[in-house]
């Protein structure tokens, strides 16, 4: 005797007699469970971060690591928080744990020390090579100007860079600490990059001037 067609009653699609699911929109085809009443003395367990059992329309469903959130298999991202379904198997980044005040040393000894020993190590290669360029600066147009009676038409560029140096400085301490605090920093890495690209724009300008007033005196 032949054994009649077996077909999806969500997308029509032939399907095995003994399939579990359907191999074309996923659609469960085990017979619903009875609902069961909740016990009130099981303690729940927390959801894990991986794909949840069918919802109860019978469609799978994967759980978002950040708000738990349930979402269809279709869906990349989580529909609530934007949370990428592939962070479902990232394995999760070791903290660094530094007390605030040895985060607070480091940076003071070298501005970005702190933000490297905080995690940071991006960050805080960024702020070492910054005030490496600013204070190197400062240093050699005081080394040059040493014998000639002053800084004269390079004192605005020499205060542009002292002051870049010391605000970098002072920040780099400031905010190694709080993000050695689990706080969020006075400057932010953009906010950084914007800052050095000023800095850049603004000393061009400035020898681009006095390389014409050298020139007209000469």
């Amino acid at each position: 005797m032949i054994e009649s067609e077996r077909r999806c009653p969500s997308c029509g699609a032939l399907v095995s007699h003994d399939a579990e699911w359907c191999g074309q929109c996923l659609m469960t085809l085990r017979p619903a469970p009875a609902e069961l009443e909740p016990d009130p003395e099981a303690r729940e367990e927390p959801a894990a971060p991986r794909a949840s059992a069918p919802t109860r329309e019978g469609e799978p469903s994967w759980t978002c690591p950040a708000c738990e959130a349930g979402n269809p298999m279709s869906a990349d991202r989580c529909t609530v928080c934007g949370t990428s379904f592939a962070q479902l198997f990232a394995e999760p980044k070791p903290q660094v744990q530094i007390q605030p005040s040895r985060a607070l040393a480091w940076s003071l000894l070298l501005p970005g020390l702190g933000h490297w020993k905080a995690g940071r190590a991006f960050e805080g290669i960024a702020r070492m090579v910054l005030f490496g360029w600013t204070f190197g600066t400062v240093i050699v147009i005081g080394v040059a100007r040493s014998g000639q009676g002053g800084l004269g038409p390079v004192a605005p560029l020499f205060g542009l860079f002292l002051l870049a140096s010391i605000g970098l400085y002072a920040t780099s301490a400031i905010d190694a600490r709080r993000i050695a605090s689990g706080e969020e920093p006075f400057v932010s890495s953009r906010l950084l990059l914007w800052v050095s690209v000023g800095l850049v724009l603004l000393s061009t300008v400035l020898a681009t001037l006095l390389t014409i007033t050298a020139s007209r005196g000469g």
